[in-house]
């Protein structure tokens, strides 16, 4: 009995200070543009802003064009008609800090390094599909390395299970990981190169 006494006074407690944050934030600093919404709009505003956080949920690693997809397949009704108040909606709620694109695209680009390593222009391309803004793209782009260097890395890590008898496949296989063709090239000659040394 005292342990159920003891969780429902935590619960009280979280729930209260849950409470008083959201009374705080449209104090803090006039980030957010709802006050700029005409009445009119304001429902419609208040709809949108609900379906983006439902879908935000904890994880501030997501983009702004994944939350309008959510938004124009979940509420077309408004968002058709009011594509502006859609940008707005999400603009807040980068304001607000409940969206980081740098977190979406620093996640993509750990997603696919090392064993799962790919090119600097192919990680750009999967951002860009993934609905990341171009100036979030260009700035998060910059802290990968040049496509020899991950490539070299790439190699150090899957070189035993190449096969020394087709190199041929081996150039495939990093032209379909992004790499150009002089790269893959160079790649594979300091392979068999280390292989012949050995």
């Amino acid at each position: 009995m005292n342990q159920e006494k003891s969780y429902a006074e935590r619960l009280s407690k979280a729930q209260e200070l849950v409470s008083q944050l959201h009374k705080s934030f449209p104090e803090q600093g006039k980030t957010n543009q709802a006050s700029d919404v005409s009445t009119k709009h304001q429902e419609a505003y208040s709809k949108l802003r609900t379906r983006a956080l439902k879908y935000i949920g904890i994880d501030r690693g997501r983009s702004f064009g994944q939350v309008k997809r959510i938004l124009m397949r979940d509420l077309p009704e408004i968002s058709e008609a009011n594509s502006q108040l859609v940008d707005m909606v999400i603009q807040d709620l980068i304001n607000d800090q409940y969206l980081d694109e740098y977190l979406c695209g620093r996640r993509i680009i750990k997603r696919h390094s090392g064993r799962a390593q790919k090119s600097k222009e192919y990680i750009r391309q999967l951002m860009y599909k993934q609905g990341i803004s171009p100036a979030v793209i260009k700035d998060t782009v910059l802290e990968i390395d040049d496509d020899y260097q991950t490539a070299e890395r790439y190699r150090l890590v899957k070189q035993a299970e190449w096969d020394i008898s087709n190199p041929g496949r081996v150039m495939r296989h990093l032209a379909a990981r992004g790499y150009s063709a002089g790269i893959s090239r160079k790649i594979v000659q300091k392979w068999l190169d280390d292989v012949a040394t050995k």
